[in-house]
């Protein structure tokens, strides 16, 4: 991703979520740093950064949310209470060999978000 002022800001911005948030939302927090920033600026960056993995669309979000990423395999915890998103290395999901042995499928990679209660709101 070529490095300019917008797009730092983006991602600036991005790194101030600590649960789900909206590209509007992203983009609010960008021009406080941005001010002439387009919001279609903030919605090509964060498909550049979805594309590399940073940040991830939550699957079923009515409100077209999206959650960071930090690299390697990992799952979210996502609070229905509060929003906060928590990564996790466990992981439920079949092993590859499991998958093809059970159902011939040949597994390339998985998501998987959790929603339920964090500790905070519990």
């Amino acid at each position: 991703m070529r490095d300019t002022p917008q797009r730092r800001a983006v991602v600036a911005a991005l790194e101030t979520f600590a649960g789900t948030f909206t590209a509007v939302e992203l983009h609010e927090r960008a021009r406080e740093r941005r001010r002439g920033l387009g919001l279609a600026t903030t919605y090509r960056t964060l498909e550049l950064l979805r594309g590399e993995g940073a940040v991830r669309a939550v699957p079923g979000s009515t409100r077209a949310e999206y959650i960071r990423c930090r690299p390697g395999h990992h799952h979210h915890l996502v609070c229905l209470v509060c929003g906060s998103v928590e990564e996790t290395e466990l992981c439920a999901a079949p092993s590859t060999a499991e998958l093809e042995r059970e159902h011939g499928f040949r597994h390339e990679t998985h998501e998987v978000e959790i929603y339920g209660t964090c500790a905070r709101c519990a």
